[in-house]
């Protein structure tokens, strides 16, 4: 027996925004994902292009300027402000570069979680 005056009118009004209110968070936590492992890739990319560079050059303590402002100059926006460069041993038989970034955050996330370290190990090649 149905009562007058009590339809079915927004009836799955409050279903219908949970379920889009969820769907919105998982697409929000999915962007962040991926924006995360393109910083990553961006960071190794460049990380080890510069390494190389160091390692490969004639003279690498002279080099190491060189290759930082030009691995800053790949990662663009990203690399200004949030990225550090810590050279290890530089000119005997390897090069080592620790590259420290953070994510761009577009969900606050700890300091942890958007903390990109990448360490890369190049080894000197001469000609005898």
């Amino acid at each position: 027996m149905l009562l007058k005056g009590r339809g079915s009118a927004g009836v799955g009004l409050i279903d219908t925004t949970v379920g889009f209110l969820i769907f919105l968070t998982l697409l929000l936590f999915s962007a962040q994902l991926l924006v995360r492992l393109y910083a990553s890739s961006a960071l190794s990319s460049a990380a080890s292009h510069a390494a190389e560079e160091v390692a490969y050059a004639p003279d690498p303590p002279a080099e190491v300027p060189i290759a930082e402002s030009d691995a800053r100059r790949r990662l663009g926006s990203f690399g200004g402000p949030r990225t550090t460069f810590d050279w290890g041993p530089v000119g005997g038989d390897i090069v080592v570069l620790k590259v420290t970034g953070h994510t761009p955050a577009l969900v606050p996330f700890d300091r942890g979680w958007t903390t990109i370290t990448r360490t890369v190990t190049v080894r000197v090649e001469r000609f005898r």
